[in-house]
């Protein structure tokens, strides 16, 4: 009787065990900024976890516009200011090019979603929690721009997370 109810007792601990040691960080991370949240100057302002000095990181930026496709056909490209800020303060700056036409997802008539890869295999020059900074460029607010979202993948050499 007592080694029936200590192997119960096991196998619940067991149980626990290997429940716990399933759950782990997930490998993506999303957030999304609509464009009412954007600050009075405009900025999108994204927190990014890059403290795995393991790990590579994979950054792509999406929104979604409410416009139809006849209009958006003849948009151009729009630049993105972007502003990076270490842990240590050390600030980095650069500009690159969201383009409309080659990455529309999910598009109906009178919207679209876009996805465009930003940095693939990112190495940090320093691990920890980064601030990115994201002026959209356009001259005015791009009609129909619910806002602007970040995806943040985390790589790992032997594929775990």
């Amino acid at each position: 009787m007592v080694m029936g109810r200590f192997s119960q007792l096991l196998v619940l601990v067991l149980a626990v065990f290997a429940a716990a040691a399933a759950c782990s960080r997930p490998d993506s991370t999303e957030q999304f900024v609509g464009i009412e949240h954007r600050e009075n100057n405009g900025l999108y302002r994204f927190t990014v976890d890059m403290s795995d000095s393991l790990a590579t990181y994979d950054l792509t930026f999406y929104s979604r516009i409410d416009e139809g496709r006849p209009r958006m056909a003849s948009a151009t490209d729009f630049p993105l200011s972007i502003t990076w800020t270490a842990p240590s303060g050390q600030r980095f700056s650069e500009t690159v090019f969201f383009a409309i036409h080659d990455n529309a997802r999910g598009s109906s008539f009178y919207s679209s979603q876009y996805r465009k890869p930003y940095r693939s295999g990112l190495v940090p020059v320093e691990p920890g929690i980064w601030e990115m900074t994201v002026q959209v460029n356009y001259g005015r607010d791009i009609p129909g721009m619910r806002g602007l979202g970040l995806i943040c993948k985390k790589n790992l050499p032997d594929g775990t997370r």
